[in-house]
């Protein structure tokens, strides 16, 4: 027997679960990648845990955050800010999703078969639209 058990044996790691869920939309896998984010949200439903902080490590521990991937794994969304592109994968159809920079955060995608962003706030600028 073990003079000192598994220290993170019990914990819930939704960080991993969230990396794991966005390699499997990479691979376009999306009913198995949302079923793991169900699964994760169920738990943070509000009654037992809050839906604010998934706690891990200690109150909003960052490695949650690995959720923001799955933007980008569900819409191939993502920004260049080196060469200033925007690459979109047009396979989606129309869609919005939320883009963070370092210069602002706002709304982009595509509509009408045209990809765009609209900052809410700061600047983002494309120089040069990619579609996948």
């Amino acid at each position: 027997m073990l003079s000192l058990p598994f220290v993170y044996s019990n914990e819930v790691w939704t960080g991993i679960e969230y990396q794991v869920a966005s390699h499997l939309m990479f691979m376009g896998e999306n009913e198995k990648a949302l079923e793991i984010v169900r699964a994760c949200r169920n738990r943070y439903d509000g009654k037992i845990r809050n839906p604010f902080d998934e706690y891990e490590c200690g109150h909003w521990y960052a490695r949650a955050m690995s959720g923001y991937g799955m933007i980008q794994g569900m819409t191939g969304l993502r920004y260049d800010a080196v060469s200033q592109e925007l690459i979109v994968n047009s396979h989606q159809g129309d869609f919005t999703a939320f883009i963070s920079t370092a210069t602002g955060f706002g709304n982009a995608g595509i509509k009408n078969g045209k990809p765009f962003v609209t900052p809410v706030f700061g600047e983002i600028t494309v120089k040069k639209y990619v579609l996948n």
